[in-house]
């Protein structure tokens, strides 16, 4: 099929040799995404406040431009040569992770960078001969224009409320089109346009950038946050679609209501509980953004339901923060994903002051979730639409009932329990540690008896107890919690094996097994339903390849997860919004093999998924600082001769990893850098997929090579004792493939037999 040709082929290519960290040029040469004369695409770039660029390669002003908060400040610009127009549809373009750069037939460069945490914006046009160099601002509806010196004013017009300030590093004249040329013949010319409360604040800011190198800045403070972790493999294109990953990921953090991660663009300019919480570990923890991930935290907590008298949402952080809306509280998922992001940090930074602050968080949350929802079975109640298949049919009926006890709620509400149990104990409070514990242990004890029947495990219980068995891939959740295992091993290989086997496409995942009645084959099919009765029945969410990830590299299927990730990477780096992932996938291809993207054009969880699969399932760093453990449960797929990688942890720690495949023998070097002594444990895979741990302690500026395979271990060439972890479970799940994705054909599916069939089923109180 043309889609696996299009998505899955690798390029031939000999294993590169890995070295560290390149050079700031180097590193973002590497990442550019080069556009051919004539192709239009989407690109686009945050500024980590409250705004964003949307940009279409090989035109001026196509696309939303510099958009502050819901307000367009900024449509596009033009540039000239000697008065001539550089025809950037007629020039080879590149799209970086700060904006894009264009050449020129004649020679000429310009490139646009949207400045980070400034409220302005950098465009430096040089050319090879010195000559008249002109930028051409463009602006919808302008206000009043004025020059004070050196720099043009632009007083507030339409719903922003900002002041506009143009300036240059070099002597310019100006008309009323906002037009600037350089006052002499120059070879470079750097303008800038910034943004500001006040004329002054505008104007005192323009001035400063243009005085500096404000794009060479910018680079250099974007390479340092990428490059913080850093991983290099022996295959080029994973490595670029995993840096776009974190630069796109990255772009979602924002101080619009206090530091947050923006859930999606465009129109999910909030700050989602749940969203931030899935998307957090993949955009902060791996990428070593500590402090950041701190204030995420912190801030949301900020928000929490203490209202008196006590509501059904008493304890509860938002579903959503908005400017335009009231906060709101219906997700029963959003906090137990808070704490679990909570410990994860604290075990990523060694932070346990935070606990406290945590603890507090988890007094109400748990009074407010054990008076309202949890049942007879210890298990989470909630309402139909609570979880994050939350659609409504006109804000009422969901389209997607999940009530009203969901499969991974279960596993979520376990781990909210046990993370619960640690604060309470590192706060003293042993009487909660015990409650909480107890109730997750009543939880684990009801869960399996009621959700698993040995053969397949129920997506939900309905209101009668009975169980829902519609395969989705919210089961595969059961597999990637942090605590020990919530259902025994060999159920969740099990489980691994019926949802992959179902629903995994080459290309994503999806919501509802093809073979299913209430399958819907597109996204956006109007002669049919509206959008948001396939919005999770049956299309690819691309969030959900994340922990198909995680629990395929457990079992040791990395090869097959590889595949996945090789495909997903060539999605980030060409297709839709370029370095970007969309929220959705239409369920199946067109006729001709193409994919759809749909939903949002960027989505935040969406990448920040791929970049945590790369450094904690994949390399498998996931460091328990509580117990002083800098823990490896490692996955290497066989194409992967050898990585290079970085990993950060603690206060400015990091442990360097130089891994080669040598025969059936893989070699790590370790380097520890900063801090204390650590233990280093691995979880080993072997021949057979089987797990096999190993531990040694390493200590600051140290330097260990360990070596493993044939059920032997060395470090520095002395034997280490392995000792079984994890028996093999690949006679429980056999051979995994790709399913084979159905053609489309309207009659083939029930939901396409006439209009709105499943809105109908909804309406009438028959979905089951």
């Amino acid at each position: 099929m043309k889609y696996l040709l299009t998505l899955a082929a690798a390029i031939a290519m000999p294993p590169a040799a890995i070295a560290a960290k390149p050079g700031v040029d180097a590193f973002f040469d590497a990442m550019a995404i080069s556009v051919a004369p004539g192709q239009q695409s989407r690109y686009v770039v945050g500024d980590n406040l409250a705004g964003y660029f949307e940009g279409y390669t090989q035109s001026h002003d196509r696309g939303a431009g510099y958009t502050i908060k819901n307000a367009s400040v900024f449509e596009g610009y033009a540039t000239l040569v000697n008065g001539v127009a550089n025809e950037r549809a007629q020039s080879s373009e590149q799209v970086l992770p700060y904006g894009h750069r264009v050449r020129h037939a004649g020679g000429a460069l310009e490139e646009m960078a949207l400045l980070s945490k400034q409220h302005a914006l950098a465009i430096r046009l040089a050319n090879p001969a010195d000559a008249m160099l002109t930028v051409q601002t463009l602006f919808k509806d302008p206000g009043a224009i004025s020059r004070d010196g050196d720099v043009v004013l632009i007083a507030p017009a339409g719903a922003s409320g900002l002041f506009t300030a143009i300036a240059a590093d070099q002597p310019f004249v100006v008309d009323a089109a906002l037009t600037l040329r350089s006052a002499h013949a120059v070879r470079s010319m750097t303008v800038v346009v910034a943004f500001g409360d006040s004329a002054a604040q505008a104007s005192g800011r323009a001035q400063a950038l243009a005085k500096a190198d404000p794009i060479g800045a910018e680079r250099k403070a974007l390479y340092e946050a990428l490059t913080k972790s850093y991983l290099s493999t022996s295959d080029a294109d994973y490595n670029k679609a995993l840096n776009w990953a974190k630069a796109a990921s990255r772009m979602f953090v924002v101080e619009e209501f206090g530091t947050g991660i923006w859930a999606g663009l465009p129109w999910f300019r909030d700050n989602w509980g749940r969203d931030t919480f899935i998307a957090l570990p993949g955009t902060l923890l791996v990428s070593g953004q500590f402090d950041d991930a701190r204030a995420v935290l912190a801030n949301f907590a900020r928000y929490q339901n203490l209202r008196q008298p006590r509501d059904k949402d008493y304890g509860r952080i938002p579903n959503r923060v908005s400017a335009s809306d009231k906060t709101i509280y219906n997700t029963v998922d959003g906090t137990p994903w808070m704490l679990r992001e909570a410990f994860e940090y604290i075990q990523y930074s060694g932070d346990k002051a935070f606990a406290r602050q945590m603890y507090e968080l988890a007094l109400p949350y748990f009074d407010g979730a054990i008076a309202n929802y949890a049942d007879q079975d210890g298990l989470l109640a909630h309402d139909a639409a609570d979880t994050w298949m939350d659609a409504r049919i006109d804000n009422r009926a969901p389209w997607s009932e999940r009530g009203p006890r969901a499969v991974e709620i279960q596993a979520l509400w376990h781990t909210a329990l046990k993370t619960g149990a640690w604060l309470a104990t590192q706060a003293g409070d042993h009487a909660k540690a015990r409650q909480w514990n107890a109730l997750a242990g009543k939880a684990q004890r009801s869960f399996l008896k009621l959700y698993w029947d040995g053969r397949i495990m129920a997506d939900r219980l309905r209101g009668d107890a009975s169980r829902d068995t519609r395969v989705r891939p919210n089961q595969l959740m059961l597999v990637s919690i942090p605590f020990a295992d919530f259902v025994p091993p060999r159920v969740q290989a099990r489980v691994t094996r019926n949802a992959v086997s179902e629903l995994l496409y080459p290309y994503g995942i999806a919501s509802l097994s093809q073979n299913d009645p209430y399958f819907h084959p597109r996204h956006e099919n109007p002669d049919f339903h509206h959008k948001d009765a396939a919005y999770h029945q049956g299309s690819i969410w691309g969030w959900n390849a994340g922990f198909t990830v995680t629990a395929l590299n457990k079992f040791g299927y990395q090869d097959l997860a590889w595949k996945l990730s090789r495909n997903l990477g060539q999605q980030i780096l060409g297709l839709g919004t370029l370095g970007n992932m969309s929220e959705l996938l239409d369920a199946l291809p067109g006729d001709d093999g193409t994919l759809k993207p749909s939903g949002t054009w960027a989505q935040s969880w969406s990448v920040a998924e791929y970049a945590r699969n790369g450094y904690q399932d994949y390399v498998g760093f996931r460091p328990r600082l509580l117990d002083n453990t800098l823990a490896f449960v490692p996955a290497i797929p066989a194409a992967w001769s050898q990585f290079y990688a970085a990993l950060p942890f603690g206060a400015d720690e990091r442990i360097e990893v130089d891994f080669q495949r040598v025969g059936k023998q893989q070699q790590w070097q370790l380097r520890l850098h900063g801090g204390a002594q650590r233990k280093v444990a691995f979880s080993i895979l072997n021949d057979d997929k089987s797990r096999s741990q190993l531990a040694f302690d390493l200590a600051p500026g140290q330097a260990a090579t360990l070596v493993t395979g044939g059920g032997k271990a060395t470090v520095n060439g002395k034997p280490l004792a392995l000792r079984a972890q994890q028996a093999s479970y690949a006679a429980d799940i056999g051979e995994l493939v790709f399913q084979t994705p159905k053609r489309y054909r309207a009659g083939d599916f029930p939901m396409l037999e006439s209009k709105d069939v499943l809105k109908g089923i909804v309406e009438r109180r028959q979905y089951r």
